[in-house]
């Protein structure tokens, strides 16, 4: 369904416009945070983003709590994050307002060198081994460590620069 959101998007868009490129932000918020609630919690309370709307289960209800959360960056881009924590298992989908994206005025293009710094900051992150590949709608990211494992894709336009993103992650947690 989401790439089915994205395509009608995207086509509604004129030829060669890049609207967002939110990878900074997504290195800070969904890689670096989005391995647990609590991290992501603790930057809105640093004032790393501001969260907009919560709706999750009381931490004393029955495995697994869900919920999804509102993140907005310092650089104005929003972002959708789903979760749920189960005992030993937290997993979360970090994804960029596209909607919200779209009706930004100012456009941030995301260049070859932009995309070349995230892939490095990526690998250099230390979370585990990272994988690559190249698709005709972007470009995938695996990361497998030890105890973690994130996917991250990147949409891409015509001219192969980065539209939109979104990460999932799963985290094994110790009880």
């Amino acid at each position: 369904m989401r790439f089915f959101i994205c395509f009608v998007l995207l086509m509604a868009l004129s030829p060669g416009r890049v609207f967002a490129c939110a990878l900074d932000d997504v290195l800070k918020l969904c890689i670096a945070n989005g391995g647990s609630l609590a991290a992501l919690r603790s930057g809105a309370e640093r004032g790393d983003w501001k969260e907009a709307k919560s709706s999750s289960q009381a931490a004393s209800a029955p495995s697994p709590i869900y919920g999804h959360e509102h993140y907005t960056m310092p650089s104005g881009s929003r972002f959708f994050v789903t979760f749920q924590n189960y005992h030993r298992l937290f997993s979360s989908t970090c994804s960029l307002d596209l909607v919200h994206a779209l009706t930004m005025k100012e456009s941030r293009e995301c260049s070859p060198k932009r995309l070349q710094a995230f892939e490095t900051a990526l690998k250099e992150a230390a979370l585990g081994t990272v994988s690559k590949q190249v698709t005709e709608t972007g470009v995938i990211y695996l990361v497998e460590g030890e105890r973690q494992w994130l996917t991250v894709v990147t949409q891409s336009n015509a001219e192969g620069s980065p539209t939109n993103v979104w990460v999932e992650m799963s985290v094994l947690q110790d009880y």
